[in-house]
């Protein structure tokens, strides 16, 4: 909305806790409050801590956004009755679905201080650290679980517990991909080390075999991420993540846990190769299963990527056509409904046992006016067609392609 906010001040009375703010900080928030909140934000009511324009250092100020939220808030109206039950925040069986992935992950950590574990308790406990960071951490990085801010942070630290960053995530996830999403100028998402998924990144032979190769590289995705995650944690904060103050700590200590699972396979283990087995294991799985279902869900035939600009346009437009759904209710239950990602983009702060309830009514209307809604029936369709659509970004571009693909970024 172009208004400037003190970040700290705000930070200091927002209900849901100062961390998301926090991590806001030299953003456009627009798009990030208006879709967590489903509403404007009300200026009237915070003049106090707006900081006029002129008083804005240079190298703060942003240009200005000019999305349109009126579909969006039209569809918000539309969907309030369904989310009503609980105001789109996780309901009571959750906690009992929480408590089973957490105690399974945790009991098996402690049991590897005092037993041999076997390959396969491994392998189990690796789906269920992916398990937790579909359905728990997800949901309450995005503050959906409860409305009571310190309920999301506890539960978003499994994310820490799991291997990665909280700090990071929030970051990386809520603040750029959410608002920027497949903006191939701002979607960080979109550069990722080996795959060619968008026109601008240089060609070259290796890519041919993308649509092989990406299964592999996925693998690969867990260890490093936590180690990435691990060296990002300790070696800062940096300066512009010392407004997150204490929670950088906070995720700091619970990733102490990562060198204490190690030592446990170390320890118990009867070879140095079957502890190592184990701890590559431990991450390789859930690693592989997270990456594949982020991928394939804004990587497929006819997912727009050149020409979106996240700064400007309809927002409804600018998240479904950029997203794909795949499946229904039973792969919402194990992947925390991410499965609907088109209804997580434009909902992220609703609890994900809502999104299969939501779909029709945003099909619908996103039909209405024209804008294109993927879904694919099965896993395996959505897998060929994101196989085929790293095949064609894969093989090298001919002149008329890079043409019409800087024509159609310039657009």
């Amino acid at each position: 909305d172009n208004v400037y906010y003190d970040t700290s001040r705000m930070a200091a009375i927002h209900p849901g806790g100062p961390v998301m703010v926090n991590l806001s900080n030299r953003t456009d928030a627009t798009a990030l409050f208006v879709s967590s909140h489903r509403r404007r934000f009300p200026h009237e009511r915070y003049t106090e801590y707006a900081v006029p324009e002129d008083e804005v250092a240079d190298e703060v100020k942003l240009p200005a956004y000019h999305q349109d939220y009126s579909l969006y808030l039209a569809i918000c109206d539309k969907v309030r009755p369904i989310l009503a039950p609980t105001n789109g925040f996780a309901p009571w069986w959750y906690f009992i679905k929480v408590a089973v992935l957490v105690s399974v992950v945790v009991g098996l950590d402690v049991l590897s201080f005092v037993w041999t574990r076997p390959l396969w308790t491994t392998l189990v406990q690796s789906f269920f650290m992916a398990w937790i960071g579909l359905n728990i951490q997800h949901d309450a990085n995005h503050g959906a679980v409860s409305r009571k801010g310190y309920v999301n942070r506890i539960l978003g630290l499994t994310q820490d517990l799991c291997g990665g960053s909280s700090i990071a995530w929030m970051y990386n996830h809520n603040v750029v991909h959410h608002v920027h999403c497949n903006d191939v100028d701002r979607d960080a998402d979109l550069a990722i080390p080996l795959l060619r998924l968008m026109k601008k990144v240089p060609w070259h032979l290796g890519y041919e075999l993308q649509q092989f190769y990406f299964l592999l590289l996925e693998a690969v995705f867990g260890p490093v991420h936590v180690i990435t995650n691990q060296i990002w944690m300790w070696s800062g904060p940096s300066e512009e993540m010392k407004i997150v103050g204490n929670d950088w700590n906070v995720s700091r200590a619970i990733s102490l846990v990562i060198p204490l699972r190690i030592v446990g396979f170390f320890l118990t283990q009867p070879t140095v190769g079957l502890a190592i087995a184990h701890c590559l294991l431990q991450y390789c799985v859930g690693g592989l299963y997270l990456a594949f279902f982020f991928l394939i869900s804004h990587n497929f035939d006819g997912a727009r990527k050149e020409g979106v600009d996240s700064r400007s346009g309809c927002f409804v437009k600018n998240q479904t056509e950029t997203s794909s759904n795949v499946a229904g209710e039973i792969l919402q239950f194990f992947n925390g409904g991410l499965n609907f990602q088109i209804e997580h983009h434009l909902f992220p702060r609703v609890h994900h046992s809502y999104y299969n309830k939501l779909s029709p009514v945003v099909r619908k209307m996103c039909e209405e006016k024209g804008i294109t809604y993927t879904h694919f029936s099965t896993l395996g369709d959505n897998f060929r067609s994101t196989f085929h659509h790293l095949e064609k970004l894969g093989h090298k571009p001919s002149n008329t392609e890079e043409i019409a693909g800087n024509k159609e970024k310039q657009q």
